[in-house]
């Protein structure tokens, strides 16, 4: 959770660690951002470390990961004198929950919470727990999952050769052993699952826990070695008696066909090896402990009694019984977790912190979706699908955010992506100076579908790329002049735009090169003023008193058609355009917003006036024209209202939204291609990615 809140927050905040240690003579090599250790049974120590923060004007707020066993005094009670005397405000995340404390654990626990500014818990079953145990949680108590890391899916098939199991079918369990993981019940539950299928193998990954090996050594890894001799399973267990970097362990988790989570503790709050699992993309069987009976559904694996043998072999049994089902299982225990990955995770405790995030910017998977030739349209999950080809749409956006990068740091790789997009505009202009839309990737040939849509936006969008790279004093001379060629020779040859968005774009081109194409310039303001004007025509023929938009509907990319008003009254220093660009933007925020959090208008229909608004399919073109027209909307006026909306409205990226899901992925760079009402579409295509790099740098610009 660190590396992800340090990874959305970027080098503007440094994230530090305070490490407690068993005692005073512990000595570990910590990694760097380990600032403090503190011997967990010194209260000076507690004290000191709370002294040392206070007096630390870069610290801004504590967030306390508390186990009982960690901090010293009886059931963990040490930890109050670092919160008694810590100023800062605290968040404590509570990983155990237990129906039935103890008085003691029930004082210290409630004076933890009454010390706390915030309290997380990790399932809504802890919520409900803590809430009725500990009046005093109830108005500042919040449910964030276990985080998991971010893996592309695969099926275990290729993950066997790497780890050695090519023939082999693969059951696994791995973290820190001890005798609560419940590992022996797997293993009883062997020799009836082998008489059907001889070619099982069960890892049991990982090493002894180090409390544990402490008190007992080894004792209970060699009483499963014991049990793995007496049933004559030594070519059906295999034991990694190491701690896995997280590389090798998802190599592992990978090449697991069900993964086996054991807890013998019904009262165990959550996993972080069951959610791990999940977030792989692994069907799972559980015991039935809290988070598993809220998370572990048929559709990922079963759920089994605890200390239950034959109820473990039998689910196994069934599982494997139907290698299309199970294919199905590891699918959605991949697509249903998507809402745990630790990007979302470190999103909401910035939030509870009263932080914006905005990740740090990258331009991997745009990398990752570009070959020499351009920009893929669509993405199979994060793999680029060659099968649709490439649109003018996608690539001209890509050079217009590359462009806006240029201005924050120009490297190579942003000239070289910049070169290729802007070769791309080129090759689907004709000699008239008109842009086809669609080509396809076998022969790089112009696609049939150029033939079947209206391609006016897709040519208003070219106009804006090449106005963008044209105006930017960062990028080279060469591209600016090949930039502006491409452009006149459509400029002059401009068909009448018909579109209210193609118009909208088209002002933005326009007032883009008033300055540096004077010769031009009273024909450009010409053709602004007549887009303003037909925006205004508009507005007026499908407005009324409650509906004060230009069409007699929301659709799609609407942020734009205010926006477009509004720079066409900065480029003409025309008061009336700005007042209505203002004024359809207010429109529009009424329309999206509600309670804090950005809701698009849904593509499966229009909204139509004096209709129900659509909800569904919500995609990131829309927060990111709302963002850019939020954002122009302060630029004139300075109302903070704008920015603290668009701050809102980014969120809907990384989880504010109606299901409570990061469509941003920091692992990739990408972003989800939308919301539908019960899941992410998990594909990451070009519009949806460069969408978010829109916004995302746009916020950068507001910060």
């Amino acid at each position: 959770m660190l590396n992800s809140c340090q990874r959305f927050l970027g080098s503007s905040t440094l994230c530090k660690v305070a490490g407690f240690n068993l005692t005073s003579l512990d000595t570990h090599k910590y990694p760097d951002e380990v600032a403090w250790e503190v011997d967990q049974n010194s209260r000076e120590g507690h004290e000191d470390l709370a002294k040392e923060i206070n007096a630390d004007n870069n610290v801004s707020a504590v967030i306390l990961q508390h186990e009982y066993g960690i901090f010293g005094g009886q059931d963990g009670e040490n930890i109050l004198t670092f919160m008694r005397v810590c100023k800062k405000p605290i968040l404590v995340t509570l990983h155990t929950v237990l129906p039935s404390p103890s008085d003691k654990m029930r004082e210290v626990t409630s004076e933890i919470i009454e010390l706390s500014k915030t309290v997380i818990v990790l399932t809504t079953r802890s919520k409900e727990l803590v809430e009725s145990i500990y009046p005093n949680s109830v108005t500042k108590i919040f449910v964030i999952p276990h985080g998991i890391h971010p893996v592309n899916f695969s099926t275990p098939k290729a993950h066997k050769v790497k780890v050695g199991l090519k023939k082999n079918l693969v059951l696994s369990t791995f973290g820190l052993l001890s005798s609560g993981k419940g590992v022996e019940y797997a293993i009883k539950a062997l020799p009836k699952i082998i008489k059907k299928y001889p070619s099982i193998v069960y890892l049991i990954l990982g090493q002894t826990h180090p409390v544990v090996l402490r008190n007992e050594g080894e004792k209970y890894r060699i009483s499963l070695a014991r049990l793995v001799t007496k049933l004559g399973l030594e070519k059906h267990v295999k034991f990694y008696d190491q701690y896995l970097r997280l590389p090798e362990l998802f190599e592992f988790l990978k090449s697991t066909d069900i993964y086996m989570s054991l807890s013998i503790n019904p009262n165990q709050a959550v996993s972080g090896t069951l959610s791990y699992a999940l977030g792989s993309g692994r069907a799972v069987i559980s015991t039935e402990f809290a988070q598993a009976k809220e998370i572990v559904t048929p559709e990922i694996g079963s759920l089994v009694p605890i200390k239950d043998s034959k109820a473990i072999a039998n689910a196994v049994l069934h599982i494997l019984s139907d290698t299309k089902r199970l294919n199905r299982m590891h699918l959605h225990a991949y697509e249903s977790t998507r809402y745990m990955l630790w990007s979302n995770v470190a999103e909401k405790y910035l939030n509870l912190l009263g932080r914006t995030a905005v990740p740090t910017i990258s331009i991997a998977h745009l990398e990752t979706l570009t070959d020499k030739f351009g920009l893929f349209q669509f993405a199979s999950l994060s793999e680029p699908n060659t099968q649709f080809g490439y649109t003018l749409d996608d690539n001209a956006r890509a050079a217009i955010v590359c462009g806006w990068l240029t201005k924050q740091s120009h490297t190579k790789e942003l000239e070289r992506l910049i070169g290729i997009y802007l070769e791309f505009i080129k090759k689907c202009q004709d000699e008239e100076g008109r842009f086809i839309n669609y080509i396809a990737y076998k022969n790089y040939a112009p696609s049939s579908q150029n033939k079947l849509e209206d391609l006016e936006d897709a040519q208003a969008r070219a106009l804006w790329a090449l106005s963008e790279i044209m105006s930017n004093t960062k990028l080279s001379s060469e591209y600016r002049a090949k930039a502006k060629e491409i452009f006149l020779i459509t400029y002059k040859n401009l068909p009448t735009l018909t579109h209210l968005r193609s118009m909208a774009y088209a002002i933005k081109s326009f007032a883009l090169v008033l300055e540096i194409l004077p010769e031009e310039k009273e024909q450009l303001t010409k053709h602004i003023k007549l887009y303003a004007d037909t925006l205004m025509l508009a507005l007026k023929s499908n407005a009324d008193k409650s509906w004060h938009w230009f069409e007699n509907h929301l659709s799609y990319n609407n942020g734009l058609l205010s926006e477009g008003l509004l720079v066409a009254g900065s480029a003409l220093r025309n008061a009336q355009y700005k007042k209505e660009g203002l004024e359809t933007l207010q429109f529009l925020i009424g329309k999206t917003f509600s309670e804090n959090t950005y809701m698009p208008i849904g593509q499966s229909s229009w909204y139509k006036n004096y209709d129900k608004r659509s909800k569904y399919d919500q995609q990131p073109e829309d927060p990111a024209s709302m963002i850019l027209a939020l954002a122009r909307a302060f630029a004139y006026t300075h109302n903070q209202e704008y920015k603290v909306l668009a701050e809102q409205c980014f969120g809907w990226f990384l989880g504010k939204n109606s299901l409570n899901i990061s469509l941003y992925d920091a692992e990739t760079g990408g972003c989800y291609d939308g919301l539908h009402p019960d899941r992410v579409n998990l594909n990451q295509g070009a519009e949806s990615l460069v969408s978010y790099l829109m916004a995302n740098v746009t916020m950068a610009q507001f910060n």
